[in-house]
């Protein structure tokens, strides 16, 4: 019996432009790196975000690695490598997420209770934030 062993892709070291962003007083995201299956992180791509977050305004948060979609039905699916639970205080975070549909980044932090988004922000390449800058995060502030 043969078996074969399947080789996870090789993600390099991508370039991103932050896009639309908005935080409760005293919550950040900060993204330190983001490596990706190819630089145009687009559908196919696997891409890994590390990087380190505050949470003040609360004692305990759910942290998203999604996409908003440009084209498609708007229905994504999720898996728990896309998101960690964290608790209050200066942490580092790591999430992967693989690209399933054309539509742009974004990091949320989400209310464990009520499970409304608090606060997060975009990112991408330079082109997706460009064509991104219309995007509101306003409702991450009701």
């Amino acid at each position: 019996m043969i078996s074969a062993t399947v080789a996870k892709p090789t993600q390099e070291i991508v370039p991103v432009k932050l896009g639309a962003k908005a935080f409760k007083d005293g919550d950040v995201i900060k993204i330190d790196e983001v490596r990706s299956t190819s630089p145009n992180l687009e559908q196919g791509d696997t891409v890994t975000i590390k990087g380190n977050y505050r949470l003040e305004s609360r004692d305990a948060a759910s942290l998203q690695l999604l996409l908003t979609q440009i084209e498609g039905n708007g229905l994504e699916e999720s898996d728990k490598q896309q998101l960690v639970n964290i608790s209050s205080g200066f942490k580092p975070f790591e999430v992967t997420i693989t690209i399933k549909h054309k539509g742009y980044l974004h990091l949320t932090l989400y209310d464990t209770k009520s499970g409304k988004p608090f606060g997060g922000t975009y990112f991408g390449t330079a082109e997706q934030m460009d064509h991104a800058s219309g995007l509101s995060v306003s409702h991450y502030l009701k």
